[in-house]
């Protein structure tokens, strides 16, 4: 983000900064206003003054962006830190609902295999076109998106991810590919396919095959008209809300 980027060389000020205030005697304010105020003033780019640099200091928390980043060096991933942060602990936090995972739009890897660091032992079911974007519905936006857009191979992509058991692969315009988990159900989904009519066959395919309690997550709601525009109509006449997460994901639980 950039935004990061040009806050990033204060952090050590930032942490001495929040130190002072919280120990000095010289402070006429209370001391958790001050810290509040100070840890604000620093978490903003002036540049872009609606956006926040969040903190993943906690050991928990950094041990994940750890993870991103050395995923991020080895295969192009889309997602921002965030948004795979986001990914990785929902899959964590679905590991006690029944059910496979899967992922439509797997491009180089990246995302799949942070969604393979925390799945344990479940199934995870990967589906691609591996030749890019297909053809454009009407409500895509030309200016966003192209066909053969983010094409990776199936071969490359299945080496990078060898070392994980229970990964399998389908290679075609979903949900063609899609027979063999028919009958499966779903703990967790994680949807980047940029497109109004690839959005809309996923959430047809995967609503009812999602497990109670089961998560959706989709990259893109918040960029791309094709995206925002299919899940605000699949999701019209239905119980679950759509919430919208940091970056441009969306999230919807089954209920």
């Amino acid at each position: 983000m950039k935004s990061a980027r040009l806050i990033w060389p204060f952090k050590e000020f930032a942490k001495m900064t929040v130190s002072w205030a919280a120990t000095t005697k010289l402070l006429a304010f209370p001391r958790r206003i001050v810290i509040r105020v100070i840890d604000y003033a620093l978490s903003v780019d002036p540049k872009h003054p609606r956006s926040l640099v969040i903190s993943y200091d906690a050991p928990e928390r950094s041990k994940v962006i750890d993870l991103v980043r050395r995923i991020k060096a080895e295969s192009r991933m889309v997602q921002a830190d965030t948004e795979a942060y986001q990914i990785f602990r929902a899959v964590q936090r679905t590991k006690k609902i029944d059910g496979d995972i899967a992922e439509v739009g797997v491009y180089r890897g990246g995302s799949a295999k942070l969604i393979c660091e925390a799945k344990g032992s479940k199934a995870l079911h990967l589906f691609d076109t591996f030749e890019g974007l297909p053809d454009l519905h009407n409500l895509d936006d030309p200016k966003q998106v192209h066909k053969g857009e983010c094409a990776a191979t199936l071969e490359d992509v299945r080496n990078y991810l060898m070392e994980y058991p229970n990964v399998h692969f389908y290679k075609g315009l979903f949900p063609v590919g899609a027979e063999p988990v028919q009958s499966r159900i779903f703990s967790f989904v994680h949807l980047d396919v940029d497109l109004y009519e690839s959005t809309q066959n996923c959430l047809k395919f995967f609503y009812t095959r999602m497990n109670k309690g089961g998560i959706i997550i989709s990259h893109d709601y918040m960029l791309l008209t094709g995206v925002r525009k299919a899940f605000d109509s699949f999701f019209e006449d239905k119980q679950e809300a759509i919430i919208e997460l940091s970056g441009s994901q969306c999230l919807v639980v089954k209920l």
